[in-house]
């Protein structure tokens, strides 16, 4: 029979659905989530209740329910930030989807963040630790992972684990974090006009040399243990009758496995380097210089399949009609707290498709079983004995 807490969470599946529309809509680049975050405290100031409620410097928000002496002290996240860099965010509906950049990643994880406050307050359940509820920034690219940090340095022995919330994973349960090493690579050289200083050299085409090696050393698909390598962003050059001076590209490098993100980072970089042994010689161009910034960096790490937190949110599903989840890894928040030896694991709210594309689309109708999951695996979590949870770190 289902508990009081469970009747009022599929009551309020409509209203996270109209709530993922409010939060799409209020733009939120990433280092620019503000607004966003600004709306969401004042979600939580009407709900009420809060024993703690904050917004710090950077833009993290944070719900704190005290519980249960004992039972697993439990952090919740849903990230605010979008990869969209302006403010053009309409939702619109269609055969049952909602369209919309970033309404599935992750707008809806947000909203269904806001329908677990709203439901733990009117209808609090029964049995369970401390609840820290957050909407936290800078989860996306460049962002690297830094509002989840900081929320673990400001709340550090505050919390026994950590859910992240992530929208589109209602089939999915994350049991390891995707490592992921980046950089800015940057090729300077004197540069000089088109006509008058040719021949010397010129950073573009250097770049280039430096992006086309890393074929060599692309790790091929289907192999296990998988890893990629991809260059996201190219920037660099004066105007079209200069010889560029300067030019520089982003380079991601992810991997499940630690040694082989190692590997990977390793080659990669001297592959880089020898493709330019030799520029700039004899050209009367003076120095080439290839440098390398880092701008990211996301711990792989592993959770054990039997591992109690796991355990928990696959009872949440039992009896909702939701088809047995793949465990997989993924790129979360929960590589943060994962990486430190602290349970931590990521589930979400529907399914849908297109993220990080114009066209962004998530379906309504997974709402009716994803809200109640999310707010019983909460719960579940929150049930655990902290002993039981403590002992069996990462």
């Amino acid at each position: 029979m289902a508990t009081a807490y469970e009747r009022e969470l599929a009551r309020l599946v409509p209203e996270v659905i109209a709530e993922t529309v409010r939060v799409t809509e209020i733009p939120a680049p990433t280092s620019r989530e503000r607004r966003r975050a600004r709306y969401v405290h004042s979600r939580f100031e009407q709900i009420g209740g809060w024993d703690g409620l904050s917004i710090d410097g950077i833009g993290n928000v944070v719900a704190v329910r005290r519980g249960q002496p004992g039972k697993a002290r439990v952090l919740v996240a849903a990230h605010l930030d979008t990869v969209f860099p302006d403010a053009e965010t309409p939702v619109t509906r269609s055969r049952g989807r909602l369209h919309g950049r970033g309404v599935g990643d992750n707008s809806a994880g947000v909203a269904a963040l806001l329908g677990v406050a709203q439901a733990v307050q009117s209808r609090a359940p029964r049995g369970v630790g401390d609840l820290l509820l957050a909407a936290n920034v800078g989860e996306e690219g460049l962002g690297d992972l830094r509002g989840i940090r900081r929320i673990m340095r400001d709340h550090a022995g505050d919390f026994d684990a950590m859910i992240a919330l992530e929208a589109h994973s209602l089939n999915r349960v994350q049991g390891g974090g995707v490592g992921s090493i980046r950089y800015e690579v940057s090729v300077r050289t004197e540069g000089g006009h088109s006509w008058g200083a040719y021949g010397r050299p010129n950073a573009i085409s250097l770049l280039a040399r430096a992006i086309t090696a890393l074929e060599s050393v692309a790790p091929a698909v289907g192999v296990a243990p998988k890893a990629t390598i991809n260059a996201g962003v190219i920037r660099g050059g004066r105007s079209v009758n200069t010889i560029a001076p300067d030019a520089s590209f982003e380079l991601d490098m992810r991997s499940e496995d630690p040694a082989t993100l190692d590997r990977l980072h390793h080659d990669a970089k001297r592959a880089m380097r020898r493709s330019l042994d030799g520029a700039g010689g004899g050209t009367g161009g003076g120095e080439v210089r290839l440098k390398l910034r880092r701008i990211g960096l996301r711990p792989a790490a592993r959770m054990p399949q039997d591992h109690p937190l796991i355990g928990a949110m696959l009872s949440a599903r039992r009896g909702l009609g939701l088809p047995r989840p793949t465990l997989g890894v993924g790129s979360t928040d929960a590589n943060a707290p994962m990486a430190t030896g602290m349970p931590a694991t990521c589930i979400g709210v529907t399914t849908g498709g297109e993220a990080h594309a114009e066209r962004e689309w998530i379906r309504t109708a997974p709402f009716r079983r994803g809200v109640p999951y999310v707010g019983r695996a909460i719960v579940a979590a929150a049930r655990l004995p902290r002993t039981a949870v403590r002992q069996r770190r990462v």
